[in-house]
């Protein structure tokens, strides 16, 4: 016996699992009459013509139009005005979401960052910062999160709210080691930017234009992940902080991939 992986009882796959579920089973109803009428046996002329008085029965596709249609607004929703969607996620790209297109970096022509650029980039962060270290800094901004809601939250301008939120000390302390940390990898600096720009154009799902991500694009992506990380190694006081969480050995790399990005950065401005 072939066991079934069925979905979770009310999530998102197991609603759409009923909806299409209900038109297939409405299909083999359909089946079963007409081998009832006709000895048992069904013929391929048979079963196209019951295909085709499923396609007349506008009844049942809207039924199961309406529960997909309906997760696709919440999704929509969640993407554009939700502020308690995924905070970590949104704060990790609030460091360079000014490059991306549509912002102020204009668009791709000129420079910016196609968004298709945005799911290499969490792969990145994955392999470089690790999973535990993740889910423990996002539980944490969750509580922070929690602990200062208000209710007129929900209401306020979205962009308004990440910006005041990224600010936060507490918060802004933790995406700040999510990068320092991120940067230690970038000890051998040329071998891994190339490695970078690699692994992020053959990630990138692309749609009928193709994107590329240029070493260019790499360098001032660089330079605003790691822009915080250059400001706490610049203050004696919280350059200690980070010693303290890190060794003075791992500073002391930070110091020289900051060193390294600054002089693309240079290049790029002559």
């Amino acid at each position: 016996m072939i066991a079934a992986n069925k979905p979770p009882r009310d999530s998102f796959k197991q609603r759409h699992h009923v909806a299409a579920f209900t038109v297939l089973e409405q299909f083999a109803q359909g089946l079963v009459h007409v081998a009832r009428d006709h000895g048992g046996s069904v013929t391929e002329e048979q079963i196209l013509k019951s295909l085709n008085s499923l396609r007349d029965n506008e009844d049942l596709f809207d039924n199961a139009w309406k529960i997909l249609e309906s997760d696709l607004e919440a999704i929509k929703t969640r993407e554009h005005a939700a502020l308690r969607h995924d905070p970590f996620g949104r704060l990790l790209v609030s460091r360079f979401d000014h490059l991306l297109e549509g912002n102020a970096a204009g668009d791709t022509e000129h420079g910016a960052l196609s968004r298709t650029i945005l799911q290499p980039f969490f792969k990145v962060i994955r392999m470089m910062v690790g999973m535990d270290m993740l889910q423990e800094i996002d539980r944490e901004i969750h509580e922070i999160i929690e602990a200062h809601a208000n209710d007129d939250d929900e209401l306020r301008n979205p962009s308004e709210y990440w910006d005041h939120l990224a600010k936060t000390p507490e918060v802004r302390s933790r995406i700040n080691l999510v990068f320092a940390r991120m940067a230690l990898h970038f000890s051998n600096y040329e071998h891994r930017k190339k490695w970078l720009i690699q692994l992020v154009n053959d990630n990138m799902v692309h749609g009928e234009e193709r994107w590329e991500f240029t070493e260019t694009h790499c360098i001032r992506l660089l330079d605003a992940l790691f822009a915080d990380v250059r400001k706490t190694l610049a203050v004696p006081e919280h350059s200690a902080e980070l010693v303290a969480r890190m060794g003075r050995e791992n500073v002391a790399t930070l110091r020289e991939v900051v060193k390294c990005i600054d002089a693309d950065v240079a290049k790029l401005s002559k």
